[in-house]
């Protein structure tokens, strides 16, 4: 009797599925046409903002549950032996639900699968021979077709088949069709900036392969690159010359110069419909095809995981663990987490929402130990042995769009009774320039990198207005030898009161214009001060003139660090098996930090710095009795602070989501377990004895 009444409401719900998708997608869409850029003060209204906030949430979670799917159709049949096997296992039941960290939503879909199977039981019963009450069937399902859930052990393949993967060889000579393939993608600035930087690129690698017998030699992958951004906004390529924001761009170039000096097989995509070519959209919608992924990696942002999640689900969850997004000012648990049920000051942002490893995530600075460090480069290695270089008293302004000049006039009026002061802009007009722009500014333009270095060399001081955050420009400026004049912020910028801040998916607390100039650099090459405070900005100018600079450049920005970090994190992570842990384990130091401190603040008191990959190993009472916390009850749940013991409570918590698992949340009554390890110096991204 009850067969017949659950036909009819699982048809009922897929017709409603089917209507939610086509709604969501029909939203997605329109909305993503009004996305803001990341380097984007103004971009967007908060109107969009919130409509995208609730429907990319829709879109992630609704279409994951109702649609997702992946790999292979069930090879049970293929070998006559082996079907007689798993016939076998499947009638007598012989699975269990499995709890791996690489597959943290095997549990939640395996409830789905056997409760509402019928939103699309054409799909899963009619083509994929799914038997939703049967446990086994469910596991084979989400681990061979979907990719949410780890591979059945009796449904391992002969390891012995494998195929070995290639070694790969450095290239110490940029091929032309690799240049061709940059001017037909209109990739210009990023060429340019390759071709230029190329003989600094191969004295690195070469460097670099004189060290291999520090370490393994490393193996080709097929990498998959799709410039989303740029596919939403392909305008900004073409205004790369004469004003766009550049930081992304520095850095995807870098990035694929690394890629290609190492030898990996590179393929770039910047348009919305043809990168679905390489990335194998349904056949039918709504079901996944049999295919194996055509990519070891696939490097992306936001806005390309939108796309992605619009024209390739349900064929995307193979590609997950794959996936690696690059986000500037990084991305936190709770916001990378969809179902987040935790108050979240500011409420949720359009970005994140991706369900990845937060290691997937990569940055352009070492904000948060939570993501991946990926950074850029800014030049050579500086000799030890370099002098001072013989300066003027030049200040030049770090602020190419006028309207970051906005409301600086006094400040930039006490600079100039000590410095002339240069500016390199652009303006929509010449009133637009006469009402920001003071009229004792000497005017470059938009300079090109060996114009504005000329001038760096030249330069006393870089000058800060507070905006744009984060950029490379000061690390350039520092790198010729200048004074950067950082802008303090007192109350620190966040998504609270800062506007920019309100769709970033990270609750930071940014201390001045430039935390890492601030913090890794300081004085004598970064003064920190309130530009607001005049007194104190003309006390700063006065020491910075007194004072007798070299040019600097830390090591992880320079291109042998960068390919250091690219080829250490291609060849040594890996989110889809278990393979390798990196780093070792045998590199953590445990430690149980004070209620109300984060793990970051933990580590950091030691000198050390937070581990988030090792949180996996440590989620156990046995762990928080080692330092003698004595648990009144033990919660597994999905937190933040997890391991963790509470003073007032006395309750240990586990981890039950992993990727909640978080380096920097804090509590009042929380005592935090936390993973440490050492770093090298100018190269935090490493451990001393990683890499």
């Amino acid at each position: 009797m009850l067969w017949p009444s659950r036909r009819r409401s699982g048809k009922l719900l897929l017709v409603s599925a089917t209507i939610v998708c086509i709604l969501i997608t029909f939203l997605n869409y329109n909305v993503l046409k009004e996305l803001p850029m990341n380097s984007d003060p103004q971009g967007g209204s908060i109107a969009i903002w919130q409509v995208v906030v609730r429907f990319r949430d829709d879109s992630v979670h609704l279409i994951s549950f109702l649609n997702y799917s992946g790999l292979n159709e069930l090879p049970m049949n293929s070998d006559p032996q082996r079907g007689s096997i798993v016939a076998e296992k499947i009638s007598k039941e012989e699975c269990q639900v499995p709890h791996d960290w690489l597959f943290p939503f095997c549990e939640s879909k395996i409830q789905y699968m056997q409760q509402l199977w019928g939103t699309n039981a054409e799909c899963y019963v009619n083509r994929h021979k799914l038997k939703p009450e049967n446990l086994c069937s469910a596991l084979i399902y989400l681990s061979e077709v979907e990719r949410f859930c780890p591979l059945l052990p009796w449904r391992r393949r002969n390891s012995t088949s494998t195929k070995e993967p290639k070694l790969a060889e450095m290239r110490f000579e940029l091929d032309q069709a690799f240049i061709d393939t940059l001017n037909k993608l209109n990739l210009r600035w990023m060429r340019d900036r390759i071709t230029r930087m190329w003989p600094q690129w191969v004295a690195a690698a070469k460097q670099f392969t004189a060290e291999g017998s520090l370490r393994r030699k490393h193996h080709v992958k097929k990498i998959f690159i799709f410039f989303g951004t740029y596919a939403y906004q392909p305008m900004w390529l073409d205004m790369a010359f004469t004003g766009a924001p550049l930081g992304e761009m520095v850095q995807w170039s870098d990035l694929i110069a690394a890629l290609y000096l190492l030898g990996h097989d590179v393929t770039l995509s910047v348009n919305s419909t043809t990168y679905q070519s390489y990335m194998s959209p349904p056949k039918s919608p709504g079901c996944s095809d049999v295919f194996e992924p055509e990519f070891d990696l696939i490097y992306t942002d936001y806005n390309g995981l939108t796309y992605m999640l619009m024209h390739i689900t349900p064929n995307l969850s193979p590609y997950i663990c794959r996936i690696r997004i690059l986000d500037s000012f990084g991305t936190d648990a709770q916001f990378n987490y969809g179902a987040y049920e935790g108050v979240i000051p500011g409420d949720k942002t359009m970005w994140a929402r991706a369900d990845l490893n937060l290691r997937q995530i990569m940055t352009m600075f070492p904000h948060s130990p939570d993501n991946l460090f990926l950074g850029f480069v800014v030049g050579e290695p500086i000799p030890e042995d370099v002098k001072p270089l013989k300066k003027k008293p030049i200040g030049l302004v770090y602020g190419k769009d006028v309207q970051f000049w906005q409301g600086k006039r006094e400040y930039l009026d006490t600079l100039h009774k000590y410095l002339e002061i240069h500016g390199t802009f652009f303006a929509m007009s010449e009133a637009e320039i006469k009402e920001n722009v003071p009229e004792y500014v000497i005017a470059h333009g938009i300079l090109s990198k060996p114009d504005l270095e000329k001038l760096l060399q030249e330069t006393k001081v870089f000058i800060g207005l507070g905006f744009p955050y984060e950029g490379p420009a000061p690390l350039e400026a520092i790198a010729q030898g200048c004074i950067f004049l950082n802008a303090k912020f007192d109350p620190p910028h966040n998504r609270l009161n800062t506007r920019f801040f309100k769709v970033k998916p990270t609750l930071r607390n940014l201390t001045s214009q430039h935390p890492y100039a601030e913090v890794f650099i300081g004085k004598p090459h970064v003064f920190t001060v309130d530009i607001s405070n005049l007194s104190h900005v003309e006390e700063a100018v006065k020491e910075m003139l007194r004072t007798e600079v070299k040019p600097y450049l830390p090591r992880e920005w320079t291109p042998k660090g960068m390919l250091e970090r690219v080829n250490a994190f291609t060849e040594y992570y890996n989110f889809c098996e278990h393979i390798e842990r990196w780093p070792p384990l045998s590199e953590m130091m445990l430690l149980m930090g004070a209620a109300g401190k984060s793990c970051v603040d933990v580590c950091k008191e030691r000198e050390l710095l937070c581990e988030p990959t090792f949180f996996v190993d440590i989620n156990t009472t046995e762990d928080l009795k080692k330092f003698g916390m004595k648990c009144s009850a033990v919660e597994t749940k999905e937190s933040l602070l997890a391991p963790s013991y509470d003073v007032s409570t006395h309750m240990c918590t586990l981890q039950k989501q992993p990727v909640l698992f978080t380096c920097v949340a804090k509590e009042p009554s929380a005592r935090r377990l936390c993973p440490c390890r050492d770093f090298q110096t100018q190269q935090v991204a490493f451990c001393k004895q990683c890499h």
